[in-house]
């Protein structure tokens, strides 16, 4: 006897922060739509950069 029709299983929802990976990892997208948001990124590297920088040289630095 065959098993009863069903439905394949429904897959999961997508990531609510999906579309936000897709922006900041696609550049040209990126640079399309939120010139700004290119800038922002570029300057959050700057400034975590400048802070690993700067934990290195005190801890490289005698007491």
């Amino acid at each position: 006897m065959k098993s009863p029709l069903r439905r394949p299983p429904a897959s999961p929802p997508p990531s609510p922060f999906a579309e936000r990976v897709r922006i900041e990892a696609d550049p040209a997208y990126r640079d399309r739509y939120f010139p700004g948001l290119s800038a922002t990124i570029a300057q959050r590297g700057h400034w975590r950069s400048a802070e690993v920088d700067a934990l290195v040289r005190r801890l490289r630095s005698p007491p």
